[in-house]
């Protein structure tokens, strides 16, 4: 016997919950629309590059993505929220790579190699 629930999230994910009785295993299925972000960062794009900070300390906005995705790329083997640096660089280096239409700038912003200083 299997139960399932299905929840509309605030930023209007639909989260399909189903729990397999005879297995004893829960399946999340999340679906979500990422149109809206995906148009943000077009136009971000066509614009100059979006810096954080003041003089001398500038950060360019490299990405933006919807949680949604970022629970996705986690379950595909990428956790871009890791506290392990090179962890969270191979999942902005993936997204770089394969998903451009989540990047706010057309520069490869983020190195394939950690530069070592000595």
């Amino acid at each position: 016997m299997s139960t399932t629930k299905t929840e509309i999230t605030p930023d209007g994910a639909v989260e399909k919950t189903t729990y397999i009785e005879s297995e004893d295993k829960m399946i999340v299925e999340t679906i979500y629309d990422p149109t809206d972000v995906i148009e943000e960062n077009a136009a971000l794009r066509q614009r100059e590059p979006v810096t954080i900070g003041s003089k001398g300390q500038r950060m360019v906005l490299a990405m933006r993505l919807p949680m949604e995705h970022v629970l996705a790329l986690k379950n595909e083997g990428y956790d871009i929220l890791s506290a392990d640096p090179e962890v969270s660089r191979r999942a902005m280096l993936y997204v770089q790579a394969n998903q451009q239409k989540f990047l706010t700038t057309d520069r490869k912003m983020i190195a394939e190699r950690r530069q070592i200083w000595q």
